[in-house]
């Protein structure tokens, strides 16, 4: 008695969430959608409760062609409905909004009743939004710039398209002979059938690839015999070598090998999507604040976008407006300092140990950062309907994505053979040489080398933060050649105190 009761106050309860759902739908149409006879609160509520009925009657019968049933029943009356309307109206624009909303309304009942809650609950929303939004819809569809829609559909080529079929291992793996076949796996020494041409020599490291999973490791090569090779594994994947496994190692160049370790084209156009779409939305919040939001904001803004392109247009106009030079390094000061938690975000997204890692000097730059935007504000003469505008032409760039790609693929390349010939102790110099050209780019260059285990976390996290700062200092040297004098010395105390912050954080918190 007491599960049939717990049922039927489930059932009750599904009933009256689906005619909840249509009576806000069907509210809405009375409040704010033209006067529709066919189309009004009551109908709502019906059409809501028809699709939870279609659907319970469904389950009850164990079929689902009863929920057609209840659909084209609907459907027929939306229809010719609609068909009166337009005899009525012939003269008027009349849409379907109202009849497209009775579907939804529909297929809300039916969710209910088939337990997706959360799911009806969620579509009933988006209705309601887009419905109660008309004249904001209306006001964005004619803002929107033709440029821009074009942009909009290529960064979803590139996601949607492009990146789901582009292979997801190194390219090295591409370029393997036959080694051998696995013939014992011993915790981590293993015995290796070698096929026939390929040659083994004695304290010789192999990297080692498999056709199913890429790269597996490493063998230290010990006794060559001719019918039998005892190695020694290293790496993290020992359990995916298994007798009779054939394995397979690099042709060629060992250097031209190490190049192509570093390339995987999956998770280099995943890193360009990820930095567009930051890009993408920076520009979004710029267009929506509009150019007359003031120079503190816009450059705030601007720092998502482009902190590079933010502080080249706030040079330019130093030169036409120097009395306002305080202010723009109020702007360029915000612009920069966006970039230390942009950073830190996009990090966290493919490399949570980074970023935690990281996170103390880039904080503390950023915070500095602000500080000295705050220092300036409050010393300067600030017009808060002073305009800026700001040069960001087109929200994505094809050419731009691939530009970066290709540079991210370079410094990945050079990162990679620097550690492998050259000893980590480089790194430095190869972060504050790539910095200059992008932060982005050595940032992730250097957390694809500490995943792959080639690097540690702390000297990662030092050699990204001085990319960074190296990136910093070269926004102040694009104001020393294209600014003005006044704006360079204001920014060159702001910097050097964010760069001194850093530094001595950098010292204290790492460990080497």
């Amino acid at each position: 008695m007491a599960d049939e009761t717990t049922s039927l106050l489930t059932l009750f309860s599904q009933l009256g969430l689906a005619c909840l759902l249509g009576f806000m739908v069907g509210l809405e149409r009375e409040m704010g959608g033209a006067p529709n006879p066919h189309g009004g609160l009551r109908d709502f509520v019906m059409f809501a409760l028809l699709g939870a009925v279609s659907a319970l009657a469904a389950l009850m019968y164990e079929n689902s062609w009863l929920i057609l049933v209840g659909f084209l029943g609907v459907l027929t009356l939306v229809v010719s409905g609609y068909w009166i309307t337009v005899l009525r109206q012939k003269d008027e624009d009349t849409g379907i909004t109202t009849e497209i909303a009775a579907v939804l309304t529909f297929f809300m009942g039916v969710l209910v009743m088939k337990g997706a809650l959360a799911l009806a609950i969620a579509l009933g929303i988006i209705v309601l939004a887009v419905l109660s939004q008309k004249t904001a819809i209306k006001g964005f569809s004619t803002s929107v710039q033709r440029f821009e829609l074009e942009a909009a559909l290529q960064f979803l080529i590139i996601t949607f398209i492009v990146l789901p079929v582009l292979p997801n291992r190194s390219l090295d793996a591409y370029f393997t002979l036959p080694a051998g076949k696995i013939v014992v796996v011993n915790e981590t020494q293993v015995q290796l059938a070698p096929s026939r041409g390929y040659a083994f020599e004695t304290g010789a490291e192999l990297q080692i690839y498999t056709d199913a999973e890429g790269h597996v490791g490493a063998l230290r090569i010990g006794t060559v015999g001719d019918s039998l090779i005892d190695a020694q594994y290293r790496g993290e994947h020992l359990h995916l070598l298994e007798p009779g496994e054939e394995v397979r190692a690099p042709i060629g160049v060992e250097v031209v090998s190490t190049l192509l370790s570093a390339i995987n084209p999956y998770k280099i156009w995943l890193i360009v999507v990820l930095v567009s779409l930051v890009s993408f939305v920076g520009y979004a919040l710029i267009k929506i604040v509009g150019t007359g939001a003031g120079i503190g904001l816009t450059g705030l803004i601007g720092g998502l976008a482009s902190s590079t392109v933010t502080t080249l247009s706030f040079a330019r106009r130093s030169k036409e407006m120097p009395q306002w030079n305080r202010n723009f390094a109020v702007a360029v000061v915000l612009a920069s300092s966006v970039m230390f938690p942009r950073l830190l975000l996009q990090i966290g997204i493919v490399n949570q140990a980074l970023m935690k890692n990281m996170a103390l000097p880039i904080l503390v730059m950023g915070a500095t950062g602000l500080a000295m935007a705050a220092f300036f504000y409050l010393r300067g003469k600030w017009e808060t309907t002073e305009s800026a505008e700001m040069s960001f032409t087109n929200p994505f760039s094809l050419k731009s994505a691939i530009t970066f790609g290709a540079v991210f693929a370079t410094i990945l390349m050079v990162t990679r053979v620097a550690i492998s010939y050259l000893g980590e102790s480089w790194l430095p110099l190869i972060a504050v040489v790539s910095g200059l050209t992008d932060a982005d780019a050595i940032a992730f260059s250097l957390s694809d080398a500490q995943q792959a285990g080639i690097i540690t976390l702390d000297w990662a996290s030092f050699n990204l933060v001085l990319g960074a700062l190296s990136n910093t200092f070269m926004k102040l040297f694009l104001v020393f050649t294209l600014g003005h004098r006044g704006l360079f010395k204001n920014l060159a105390a702001a910097f050097a105190i964010i760069g001194i912050a850093g530094i001595v954080t950098m010292a204290m918190y790492y460990d080497f």
